[in-house]
């Protein structure tokens, strides 16, 4: 029995190694070839790397900031009627814009917020514009796209020009005084045929200051039609000649007075500091003036010339306007208090040249009449007068690169807004320096 069961077990013991030795056939140093499939996981889609597509939108973040030093020769350490400060020497946070821009196909919006320390530290929208464009023109010329939102008026070339690309720190008075801003919310139709530009909109007729501190809106309903039509073509290589007309009709706003109840004023002629005799006046009661508004026009011709040469990129630039009752800045306009129209002029000469080592030169003359019909009282009888706001303005600039560029200007400011002894309107000592830093990225 001992010797059957030692038989029995190395019979047992050869069977389970053989075993052993065809289950480990696969998995040794030199496993036998097996299919694949035979041991593939169930397929499963592994995520894919997004491919840009041809319709996803393109965005854009640009943007650029303006430091600046200004010295004003009317500048004065005193507090105006009100508080507001009459210092105007010191350093200015003069525009921080900051600009997102989205392409996708026909469609572009563009948004532009703005910080400034003019009027104290400001925020502000200054560019909120949604375009279409129409299929078979360029991205950047279609022959037609419409634009709505907050976007520029287009009367003029000087108006129209980007900020951070004027050659001048800042539009000349009249511009200013016409257009207390370069935007306004409305719609416009605009296009390039060739050589031929247009751009007509219509428009709320409150132009946004930049500069904060201001309401923008228009208390008029009637809407502003502006538009201008012009020309950009390149007889040579080296020439270059743009130029158009503008024109602007709408109406404007007039405020009204209140009603004043009837008083008696103390009024010390003698300047003794006591009651005597014919010093107390009597101040009849007024009704209030209604709110009304107004017809106000403008019509501009612009012209310029851009020659390019060894020496390096000269430009001319010729731009005029007439209106009526269209200040809205400087002497605003306000024809039912008056009780006439208040026509002004404006006008431009420029002349700049970009030197080929980064620097560039320039000079500005510009006139502005604010009120072409005005007359003033001497010694008794009205007498036309011709109030006036010219400025000459050199320029110096350093460029580095086109990203960085140190601007000094200077305004020699020629006015009637000074007094003489004799009480005639003079020139007021009102000239300016300013030096600028600017920075885009």
């Amino acid at each position: 029995m001992r010797r059957l069961a030692r038989i029995s077990s190395l019979l047992l013991l050869t069977a389970l190694g053989r075993t052993a030795h065809a289950d480990d056939a696969g998995v040794g140093p030199n496993p036998s070839p097996v299919p694949a499939r035979a041991f593939a996981p169930a397929v499963v889609d592994e995520p894919r790397a997004e491919t840009p597509s041809a319709a996803a939108p393109v965005v854009k973040l640009s943007g650029y900031v303006q430091a600046q030093y200004q010295y004003d020769q009317s500048s004065s350490d005193q507090l105006a009627p009100g508080g507001t400060p009459l210092n105007q020497n010191h350093f200015v946070v003069r525009r921080g814009r900051l600009r997102v821009t989205a392409d996708w196909q026909s469609w572009q919006a563009v948004l532009e917020l703005d910080g400034n320390t003019v009027r104290g530290p400001a925020a502000s929208l200054q560019r909120a514009e949604l375009t279409w464009r129409a299929p078979g023109g360029t991205r950047e010329k279609p022959w037609l796209a419409v634009t709505a939102g907050l976007t520029d008026i287009p009367f003029g070339d000087e108006l129209t020009v980007p900020q951070d690309q004027l050659p001048f720190l800042e539009r000349s008075a009249g511009s200013q005084a016409f257009f207390t801003g370069p935007r306004d919310v409305g719609v416009r139709i605009h296009g390039t045929l060739d050589w031929f530009r247009y751009d007509l909109a219509a428009m709320n007729g409150a132009p946004l200051d930049e500069r904060g501190g201001l309401p923008s809106l228009d208390p008029a309903g009637a809407l502003d039609l502006i538009g201008r039509l012009g020309v950009d073509t390149a007889p040579s290589d080296s020439l270059r000649i743009t130029g158009g007309i503008s024109y602007l009709t709408g109406r404007g706003f007039s405020p009204g007075t209140d009603a004043s109840k009837a008083q008696v004023v103390w009024r010390d002629f003698n300047g003794d500091g006591q009651l005597s005799d014919g010093e107390l006046v009597a101040v009849p009661a007024t009704a209030a003036v209604a709110s009304s508004t107004f017809d106000r026009w403008a019509v501009g011709v612009d012209v310029a010339a851009t020659l390019q040469s060894a020496l390096g990129v000269t430009k001319l630039a010729l731009e005029g306007a007439l209106g009526d009752n269209i200040d809205r800045g400087l002497f605003v306009a306000d024809p039912v208090l008056a009780g006439r129209d208040q026509r002004g002029v404006t006008g431009l000469v420029a002349l700049t040249h970009d030197l080929p080592w980064w620097v560039y030169v320039g000079v500005r003359a510009s006139l502005y009449r604010p009120d072409l019909d005005l007359t003033d009282p001497q010694r008794g009888v009205l007498v036309p007068a011709s109030p006036r706001y010219d400025v000459i303005s050199p320029v110096l600039g350093v460029r580095w690169s086109q990203f960085a560029q140190l601007v000094a200007q200077g305004d020699f400011i020629f006015d009637t807004l000074g007094r003489n002894a004799v009480g005639t309107p003079a020139d007021a000592a009102n000239n300016r320096f300013t030096l600028r830093a600017q920075v885009r990225f």
